[in-house]
């Protein structure tokens, strides 16, 4: 057995010395190899632990076939691994020759792409060559043709110049005209060669040529009018002329000229100290430029262009001249009269108006500017040019309204009170105020929106305030009674109509004033005067209740109540009070317009009567004493009575479907009083 068991290692270790001849282990079978080697390792120990004496060895021959089954496994194995190993070096050495030709290809690739770029840099340098001499061409090429464009110019100037000098001796006015504007044009082509001797030079000429040409063709306009302003000359050549002028940008000469010859007139006869030169003649300062006006229209309008608009700037210049002298007579005047004032500010609203109707000048609503209608270009406005001389003496105007404001109110203290018309609600003073309030307002609103309409406006709330204190707060009775009650009630819807006609006259002047003035426009004062006129009425209607409830509140003070013996029904005085509280109430609700003055009325006629109920009972105390338990009892309950009776007060007269309970605030006041 013993030798059975070393001729087995034997060829175990002949085998391992076969595979180990191979030469074939590479770092994928070395794997493989060391693993076979545990394998047979295993083995060994496997069989000694199997054959560990003598005895053990009866079952060899099996053993033994099993091991060659092994054998022939791992011998398999070996196959296995060794052809996977021949695979692994033909399919490396592939992918090596795939790297090899593709970094052959990157190379290659490389080098074209190298070749290339130095291809695309010797063509961008053959481009930029010849880009730089096609630039050179270019230059060369406009410098060519401004030159002979410049050149052209200028021996078409030097041909100008040389011809508006004959047509100037020729007094050719058409033809000059065309070659001014020429010159004109041609010039402007030199404007970069100043520094250039002989251009500069022609320049000079040709602007000196022009200049005298200019006034020569002027010179030869004004020679067609006389002294007297009359035309003399030849129409045509003189529109010719015109427009020789024009070309030349001379024409403000001629206008200024034509228009001070046709004026010259007008500071002759409208002297300072004529009587057709007064104030309350100043409608015939614009009569008289009408007639200018027709005359230019028919005589000379045809001598001038239509773009000079020589009967606007004529009309401009009347303007101008009439507002100085307007202004100097003013000024000069110890004592102007503002009838004559008005009159004279209405004349010459009406005339602006007027002008700017002519010459087609309106309001543009987008941004408030003048423009001419239909062209649309900026225009100055003709309001305001002569009418602004009267504005320093507008404090006439507004003197004079105050001093009929004032008249109004004092003949309203003295005015008997119509108190007997059913269908008046409020005082026929008030309404003859307010109506000249609005008639002032809307002769001012034309006159002038500065100064002048907020001194108005200040006057207004002046006279708002002495209308309230004055008449409606004098006129109050100072001991009311039942048949005064209607008058004071009128006298509360007065205040309440003139406060409502005070906001709507703020809001009007606020609107049309200067925006200079709109934020110093206030009415408050006044209104602040007219609520104390309301609650001073509303005072008297109480205090007339109070006067009517004066025996019952009597009777209270004076009752036995301190020797009372049984309780009966309510006193007599309750009844009184109820009978006066009735017909008073009755009255304003039928003669008070407005809700809140008669809820203000019941308010303050339940405090007063409650404290008058309270200070009666107190002075019976203090004249006869402590009050007994019994008449304790009736005065409890006549106090109950009492407050029914003003509970019922704010739904006394009130339509069946308007009557609703009292509110709480004067339901509180009732029954803590």
């Amino acid at each position: 057995m013993a030798q059975k068991h070393s001729t087995s290692s034997r060829q175990q270790e002949k085998a391992g010395a076969a595979y180990k001849q191979q030469g074939l282990v590479t770092t994928a079978t070395a794997t493989s190899t060391v693993a076979v080697q545990d394998d047979m390792d295993s083995d060994r120990q496997r069989i000694d632990s199997m054959f560990p004496d003598s005895a053990s060895l009866e079952g060899i021959e099996v053993v033994a076939d099993n091991m060659r089954r092994r054998l022939g496994s791992v011998h398999e194995t070996m196959r296995t691994l060794l052809r996977a190993q021949s695979d692994n070096n033909s399919s490396n050495q592939q992918q090596q020759q795939s790297m090899e030709s593709t970094r052959i290809a990157i190379d290659d690739l490389y080098q074209r792409i190298s070749e290339m770029r130095a291809k695309a840099r010797t063509s961008e340098r053959t481009v930029l060559d010849i880009t730089q001499d096609i630039k050179a061409l270019d230059f060369a090429k406009r410098n060519l043709t401004q030159t002979t464009t410049a050149m052209r110019r200028l021996q078409m100037l030097i041909a100008a110049v040389r011809q508006l000098r004959q047509l100037k001796m020729q007094k050719r006015w058409g033809e000059a005209a065309t070659v001014v504007s020429a010159i004109t044009g041609l010039s402007e082509g030199f404007s970069g060669y100043e520094q250039v001797r002989p251009v500069s030079s022609l320049l000079s000429s040709a602007r000196e040529l022009q200049k005298d040409t200019a006034i020569q063709a002027a010179t030869f306009v004004e020679r067609g009018f006389d002294t007297q302003g009359l035309l003399t000359g030849e129409v045509g050549q003189m529109r010719n002329a015109c427009e020789c002028v024009q070309a030349a940008g001379a024409m403000d000469r001629v206008v200024g000229f034509y228009c001070t010859l046709q004026l010259r007139a007008y500071a002759a006869i409208f002297q300072l100290d004529d009587d057709v030169s007064q104030l309350e003649n100043v409608s015939r300062r614009y009569a008289w430029l009408r007639r200018i006006l027709q005359n230019h229209a028919e005589m000379h309008a045809s001598v001038f262009p239509d773009s000079w608009k020589v009967a606007e700037q004529l009309s401009r210049r009347f303007a101008e001249a009439t507002r100085d002298q307007l202004s100097e007579l003013l000024a000069t005047r110890e004592k102007v009269n503002a009838d004559q004032l008005l009159a004279a500010l209405a004349d010459t609203l009406a005339f602006e108006t007027q002008c700017n109707k002519k010459f087609g000048i309106v309001a543009n609503n987008s941004d408030g500017l003048t423009v001419y209608e239909g062209s649309g270009e900026q225009a100055v406005s003709f309001v305001g040019g002569i009418s602004c001389a009267f504005e320093p003496y507008m404090a006439i105007f507004v003197r004079g309204e105050q001093a009929k404001f004032a008249a109004l109110v004092t003949q309203a203290q003295s005015a008997p009170v119509a108190d007997d018309d059913p269908s008046l609600s409020v005082l026929a003073s008030s309404t003859d105020l307010l109506y000249q309030f609005r008639e002032s307002l809307r002769q001012c609103a034309a006159l002038s929106t500065g100064q002048a309409m907020y001194d108005l406006a200040v006057v207004f709330g002046q006279s708002l305030s002495s209308y309230a204190r004055n008449v409606l707060i004098q006129g109050l009775p100072q001991t009311p009674h039942l048949d005064d009650l209607k008058h004071v009630c009128l006298v509360i819807n007065t205040a309440d109509y003139c406060a409502s006609v005070a906001a709507q006259l703020e809001s009007k002047i606020i609107e049309r004033i200067d925006k200079t003035y709109a934020d110093r426009v206030s009415f408050a004062p006044c209104r602040d005067a007219l609520l104390g006129a309301i609650n001073a009425g509303i005072r008297v209607l109480v205090a007339a209740v109070e006067n009517m409830c004066e025996p019952a509140f009597g009777a209270l003070a004076q009752g036995p109540w301190h020797t009372l013996q049984t309780v009966g029904d309510q006193s007599a005085y309750v009844s009184m009070i109820a009978s006066a509280v009735d017909a008073a109430t009755l009255s304003v609700r039928r003669h008070v317009s407005g809700s809140r003055y008669l809820r203000s009325y019941c308010d303050k006629l339940a405090v007063r009567l409650c404290e008058k109920y309270s200070a009666a009972i107190m002075a019976n105390r203090n004249h006869q004493g402590e009050i007994s338990e019994v008449g304790a009892e009736q005065l409890l309950l006549d106090a109950q009575a009492l407050k029914s009776v003003l509970l019922a007060v704010p739904a006394i007269g009130a339509e069946e479907d308007k009557k609703v309970q009292p509110p709480n605030t004067y339901a509180r006041i009732v029954t803590q009083g």
